[in-house]
């Protein structure tokens, strides 16, 4: 089940395409410095891939099983 229809999410994006600059579309992540769970999982992050952007791209493609994310 979705929170967001199909069309509100092409407009979220489109309003993202617009207001950014260049060729990606950044969303961050934040963790708590004072937090040990997540610093750890961080650690474990920065642990397992080359970049944190490159992990979790390939986690939501494993998440939604459909989209290879190595086209692009």
């Amino acid at each position: 089940m979705y929170i967001r229809s199909e069309e509100e999410v092409d407009a979220l994006i489109e309003e993202m395409m617009k207001k950014g600059k260049g060729k990606y579309i950044t969303q961050s992540v934040t963790f708590r410095r004072d937090s040990e769970r997540q610093m750890l999982l961080l650690k474990k992050v920065l642990m397992s891939s080359e970049s944190f952007s490159g992990f979790t791209r390939e986690l939501l493609a494993e998440k939604f099983n459909k989209i290879d994310v190595n086209n692009d």
